[in-house]
């Protein structure tokens, strides 16, 4: 079980280094989850491998990308993308979304 070495601390007048063990803490986290919790948290490292994860370009040939890029260019064609003369008001907007 890969074990992951994290920045020194400091303690007193010696220098510590940290060990975590990732993978024991994730499953700590996800014990006792129900299975549709588990298929929740299941999608979200998928996404978040593919498309943060992936090396060069290659986030930008993934499913869930070609599908929000369809969707974005559909969109735009129907005119049901909302239009902003600066980003200061764009901002504002998914501001006020997400207070929602």
């Amino acid at each position: 079980m890969p074990l992951y070495q994290t920045g020194a601390l400091k303690g007193n007048d010696e220098t510590m280094s940290t060990t975590i063990d990732y993978r024991q803490r994730l499953l700590d986290e996800i014990s006792g989850l129900s299975p549709r919790e588990l298929e929740k948290i299941y999608r979200a490292v998928v996404f978040l491998k593919e498309e943060f994860m992936a090396s060069g370009e290659a986030r930008y040939y993934t499913e869930s990308w070609t599908q929000a890029e369809q969707e974005a260019t559909e969109a735009y064609r129907q005119g049901g993308l909302k239009r902003y003369t600066e980003v200061d008001e764009m901002l504002d907007d998914i501001l006020s979304e997400t207070e929602s």
